[in-house]
């Protein structure tokens, strides 16, 4: 019996010896099939991409700045989607490093497009566009960096450096995956051997024509978008024009700020940084406060929404207010960057005393009286009897006063923009010995 269990065991032993190699060839069969079948389909979309890039190598100095810029952003974004399928789909790998071939071709083919988009941007100050539904289309875009000519040339050849590297990558991925248990096939995908590689010679001459092309020069055109400029707190109804006053003067309730918001819009086909965008309050018959500067970048086409420091005002006075937008290259004719405003800020309602405390003290003053009350905010005097008071105002509803010297009962009255306060037996002040 020993020894039948030992030849039963040696048979199970070398039987399981004897089929593992098959086994494995048949999974890694399996596995090459596999990746063949989405290796075709990313070789596939790749040829699509490729004949993509290939038309705008053949427009793109007779393109529009924004179709140009479209066209590269489609390639570069599309193309960092095809890398990132390759490398989801070489797991679990294909024998013979087939997976990591094509990861890399697409990979090296992501990075040229990349490298396409930043010579052009940089050659022609362009920006990649705001991705759409995004919340703020002003200046999710940085602008690039001008770079020089020359510069912009190297990053060609570059480019061409990688879709080389990137065919050998995937010639090579195809040898390994046909000669693997599977003898999967792809689909060639060539992106350089057709136009040939750039070189120095060639990527010079697209770089001349393309700053010469007269489609993509630059049009600077920033502007103040007429009739957006909102004031807080919004103007009261019925301003009108009249005979002494022929634009209309905006009367605001009264306040001791007035909030500005504008909009600033970029219409040309430049991306703009540096914005200066302000509003100067000019009191009537005074002198002109430059408001603080905001500076705003702009993408080309976008625009954006800007709200601005609060100018400070007394009510019952009119001002005018400028605001104005002052691009960092000057604009094209006809555009316009500033516009003026008048307002006047209604004085409040006379304010009120209510009580005095103390309502005493002695003939040589001095006593600090806290006057209570309403319509405080905006107070330019307060009197005992008709001599005026030292005070301060603590809130909207309390004055500190010092009594001056005097004599008798007197009247504390209050004065603002609106007018004083009317006498009452709340607003007695007795002076004693």
């Amino acid at each position: 019996m020993a020894v039948v269990a030992g030849v039963l065991v040696f048979a199970v032993l070398v039987g399981g010896a004897l089929k593992e190699p098959s086994q494995s060839v048949g999974y890694e069969r399996a596995i090459d099939r596999s990746y063949g079948v989405e290796a075709r389909l990313l070789g596939e979309e790749s040829n699509r991409l490729d004949e993509e890039y290939r038309k705008l190598l053949a427009s793109m100095a007779g393109d529009d700045r924004m179709t140009l810029e479209e066209a590269l952003d489609t390639l570069v974004r599309s193309t960092a989607t095809l890398a990132r399928a390759a490398d989801t789909a070489a797991s679990p790998a294909p024998s013979g490093g087939a997976g990591a071939d094509v990861s890399a071709a697409m990979a090296d083919r992501a990075d040229a497009m990349r490298a396409l988009r930043a010579a052009v941007d940089g050659l022609l100050r362009m920006a990649p566009l705001p991705a759409v539904g995004a919340a703020d289309l002003s200046s999710r875009a940085s602008t690039p960096r001008r770079i020089s000519a020359a510069r912009a040339a190297m990053e060609l050849v570059k480019v061409g450096t990688l879709l080389e590297r990137s065919d050998r990558m995937y010639a090579a991925g195809r040898r390994a995956l046909r000669a693997g248990p599977g003898h999967a096939r792809l689909s060639p995908s060539v992106w350089s051997g057709r136009t040939g590689a750039w070189t120095s010679s060639t990527a010079r001459s697209e770089v001349d024509a393309l700053r010469k092309s007269p489609t993509l020069a630059a049009v600077h055109r920033v502007e103040l978008v007429a009739h957006a400029v909102a004031l807080t707190p919004a103007p009261v109804p019925s301003s009108a024009a009249t005979s002494s006053s022929p634009s209309p003067v905006l009367v605001l309730p009264p306040t001791g700020r007035i909030g500005v918001g504008l909009v600033v819009a970029n219409l040309g086909n430049v991306a703009e940084r540096g914005i200066a965008v302000r509003a100067a309050l000019t009191r009537k018959g005074g002198v002109a406060h430059p408001g603080k500067i905001l500076s705003v970048a702009l993408t080309a086409g976008s625009s954006v929404s800007v709200t601005l420091p609060p100018l400070r005002v007394v009510p019952g006075n009119t001002y005018s207010i400028t605001v104005s937008v002052d691009p960092p290259v000057a604009n094209e004719g006809g555009t316009q960057t500033s516009d003026t405003i008048s307002v006047g800020v209604a004085p409040p309602g006379p304010p009120t005393v209510s009580q005095l405390l103390p309502a005493k003290g002695p003939r040589a003053g001095g006593t600090v009286v806290a006057v209570l009350g309403s319509g405080f905010t905006w107070v330019s005097g307060v009197t005992f009897g008709r001599v005026r008071a030292r005070f301060q105002v603590v809130s909207n509803s309390q004055i500190d006063a010092v009594a001056p010297p005097g004599a008798g009962t007197v009247s504390v009255r209050v004065t603002n923009p609106g007018g004083a306060s009317a006498p009452s037996a709340a607003d007695r002040f007795a002076y004693g010995r």
